[in-house]
């Protein structure tokens, strides 16, 4: 009994377990904050990607942002830092993960939208994504300076280009995101 309770009071002093510490959409919760340099970002909002007819949970995704904002354009001009965060709930294979980033950059930049010099860090970018299994997370951490990306907090790729990490936000939240229901959901619009 004693282990138990000190395990629960250990989980609660890292944030693992504990009223307020989590934010949850259809059961699958991540962490109201997220840590960075130093400061402690804040969860923007919290959405799941499906795909298919069949709407296959692939993913929960949050925005940690220094400051709430349900206005995208805002976001993506702030020079604070920002993460988009992903646990994976559904496996997928190397394949899978091109295929989505092929899929987003067409969207995004299938008309010239995009500098080509972002292109070899694009392929980089593409290169270094692992496939997920259940479980897994993938971070993108933003900064001024670029973009670092995570894979079960593991830094998998730096890229010291705005331009990209803007383009790779910019493809959650922006004109052409994955899904319409996961940009609201992002910026803040409450579950329905």
């Amino acid at each position: 009994m004693k282990r138990r309770v000190a395990l629960l009071a250990l989980c609660g002093f890292l944030g693992l377990a504990g009223p307020g510490r989590a934010a949850s959409i259809s059961g699958q919760s991540l962490p109201d904050t997220y840590p960075l340099a130093g400061q402690s970002l804040v969860l923007n909002g919290l959405g799941i990607r499906t795909l298919t007819i069949f709407k296959v949970k692939v993913y929960v995704a949050g925005l940690y942002v220094t400051q709430r904002s349900r206005d995208a354009r805002a976001i993506l001009a702030s020079p604070g830092p920002k993460v988009i965060l992903m646990r994976f709930l559904h496996a997928a294979s190397k394949a899978d993960v091109e295929k989505q980033y092929r899929e987003g950059e067409a969207k995004n930049c299938g008309h010239g939208e995009c500098a080509a010099s972002d292109q070899a860090d694009f392929e980089r970018l593409i290169a270094a994504t692992p496939g997920a299994a259940v479980g897994d997370t993938l971070a993108y951490v933003f900064t001024q300076r670029g973009m670092r990306v995570l894979f079960n907090t593991r830094q998998i790729g730096d890229f010291a280009n705005p331009d990209l990490a803007v383009r790779i936000l910019g493809g959650f939240i922006g004109d052409n995101p994955p899904s319409e229901d996961l940009k609201a959901r992002l910026l803040g619009a409450p579950a329905q």
